[in-house]
């Protein structure tokens, strides 16, 4: 199976042995490799091939690379330039700065080193790939956005039958699992897509406001209602209402939602004639809600009314290698709104993530990665985040370690996962990070089931 990485690269190289060698080393990290040996066989090729990242000598005879990157710059203002050369004057490199140039590497050339900023330069090509793919694709769109821990592939499944059908869901978790999020996702996955997806925490408001935001209110209705409103029940007409900490309606206001879902008509506040609606409700709580009903504090008749299908979002210590997938995720999309090359996680920043208990959840993983992508360099390692995740806010010192003691098979299968989510899971990187021989983990990975 080829391994190589699916993009096309641009090498531009006057000098025929240095553009013959790098070529091979291209090819073996990259799908499509194609060469020019001046700067206006470049621009040619690019023109007709448009590779994903350019690689080019600054000094050529007639176009130089200065040129050929200003008019690839007119072509396509997004693609990646990164220029190899021994020229170090100051004129040409701030010109090369003011062009946008994604890395410099100098000559004599270090393979490793221009290796290390094609990636970089890459990664956001391959992140925008990845996101379109995920949401052509329903199957993709679920497991790349909730994860394929074993944790998570029940609620995959769940989510994708629920949404297909107008049924009422329940979503329980702690806070910070992204409730909200899996919400959203079923809406994007129903036939009610095109129509307004509509969030409201019902914890946030108070009841008298609560009552006027989800069914909004006539002219005249209060003192301050000089003009009517509409609700948010009427705003999500054809569409998903999503009713965050459901749990802290008050019994009245309960009774109301439960007459509003099972009638689809309600009567907006001092109105006097009902108005008719076509909505999906989905809530959520951090609380297990038949638990509440069955003690008083929910109504027992509103449970059975929305819990047509009931999802347990399991929280973010429990969901395995989905750390790392996350944490890449969401360091990539920071460092797209901050206009920069995400930093590389280094294996041992992975490990770091992997072994947190994460009381945060998913919510707390993504103000790490925010202020990781803000402050990290090139390489975000163990140190970067330590500070980070220390200051995170609510987090107690303790709350790095495990609160029961495991068993030694239970270390080991850990640290498998954890290897295999530093490497991406390559094999046998793995092994290596691991420092045991390939044979010895392929046979981990089978007594383990992974």
């Amino acid at each position: 199976m080829d391994d190589r990485v699916l993009l096309k690269i641009l090498y531009v190289e006057d000098e025929p042995d240095l553009r013959e060698r790098v070529r091979i080393v291209l090819e073996m990290e990259y799908a499509t490799v194609v060469t020019a040996a001046s700067g206006g066989d470049g621009l040619a090729l690019f023109a007709r091939l448009r590779p994903d990242v350019v690689v080019s000598d600054i000094m050529m005879p007639g176009m130089d690379g200065l040129e050929m990157a200003r008019r690839i710059r007119e072509l396509s203002p997004e693609t990646p330039v990164i220029f190899t050369t021994a020229f170090t004057e100051t004129g040409y490199l701030l010109k090369a700065i003011e062009l946008g140039i994604a890395a410099y590497v100098r000559k004599p050339l270090d393979c490793r080193e221009l290796l290390d900023s094609i990636r970089r330069a890459a990664i956001p090509i391959l992140q925008r790939r990845e996101l379109e793919q995920a949401r052509a694709n329903e199957q993709g769109s679920l497991e790349f956005f909730l994860g394929e821990s074993p944790a998570m592939q029940q609620v995959v499944r769940q989510a994708r039958k629920i949404a297909r059908t107008d049924f009422s869901v329940v979503i329980q978790g702690e806070t910070g699992v992204g409730k909200s999020h899996l919400g959203w996702l079923i809406h994007g996955l129903s036939g009610r897509r095109h129509f307004p997806f509509v969030t409201v925490t019902v914890s946030s408001l108070a009841e008298t406001l609560l009552e006027s935001q989800l069914f909004g209110h006539v002219k005249g209705a209060f003192t301050g209602a000089v003009g009517a409103r509409k609700g948010l029940f009427e705003e999500a007409h054809g569409g998903t209402l999503f009713l965050d900490d459901v749990d802290c309606a008050s019994p009245g206001m309960q009774a109301k939602i439960l007459h509003a879902v099972e009638r689809k008509s309600f009567f907006p506040v001092g109105a006097t004639k009902p108005v008719q609606v076509d909505v999906r409700v989905i809530v959520a709580s951090n609380r297990d809600l038949l638990t509440e009903a069955r003690a008083g504090n929910f109504r027992e008749d509103l449970y059975y009314r929305l819990a047509d299908l009931v999802i347990e979002l399991p929280p973010l210590r429990e969901r395995g290698q989905d750390v790392a997938a996350l944490a890449e995720r969401f360091l990539n999309e920071v460092s797209l709104e901050l206009d920069r090359v995400p930093p590389r996680m280094a294996p041992d920043a992975v490990l770091m993530l992997a072994r947190q208990r994460w009381p945060g959840n998913v919510r707390e993983l993504k103000s790490v990665m925010k202020r990781a992508a803000l402050f990290a360099d090139e390489t975000l390692s163990a140190d970067d985040l330590a500070g980070i995740v220390t200051a995170t806010p609510g987090r107690r010192a303790d709350e790095g370690s495990s609160s029961r003691l495991q068993s030694l098979e239970e270390i080991k299968r850990d640290a498998v996962l954890q290897a295999l989510a530093a490497t991406g899971g390559k094999k046998m990187e793995a092994a290596r990070l691991l420092e045991v021989d390939y044979s010895s983990f392929k046979r981990m990975l089978e007594k383990y089931r992974l």
